[in-house]
């Protein structure tokens, strides 16, 4: 009989102490704001094109060059630097003008980046 006592004892003990456990999960941390973000440009020459930024690049910023969709048949570059990946990631807009494409007649496109809120 004693040690049916303990054995329930025990299991209280184990019970109450998992329920602690449980509750030391929560956190006041926010989560990131920071997102993997599609960006469309300005319409030019009958078509516009996307590009995509990821959190990452946001939140560990280096020059980067990215690639458009391809639209009309082709695509452009558009060089990031780490500043503006940095202004990008605080919620600062960045215009971002891409390069030259032959393709449809010589344009670039503008790519007005802002993460979303």
């Amino acid at each position: 009989m004693h040690h049916l006592k303990y054995a329930a004892t025990v299991a209280a003990l184990a019970l109450i102490g998992a329920l602690g456990v449980a509750g030391c999960g929560s956190s006041t941390t926010s989560p990131s704001t920071i997102a993997d973000i599609s960006v469309p440009s300005t319409f030019v020459n009958g078509h516009s094109h996307t590009v995509n930024i990821s959190a990452s690049d946001q939140m560990h910023p280096a020059d980067q060059v990215y690639t458009t969709s391809n639209a009309a048949g082709h695509t452009h570059t558009l060089v990031v630097t780490a500043k503006q990946l940095t202004s990008i990631a605080t919620g600062e807009s960045v215009t971002v003008t891409s390069g030259v494409s032959a393709m449809t007649g010589n344009h670039t496109h503008d790519f007005i980046i802002q993460t979303k809120k």
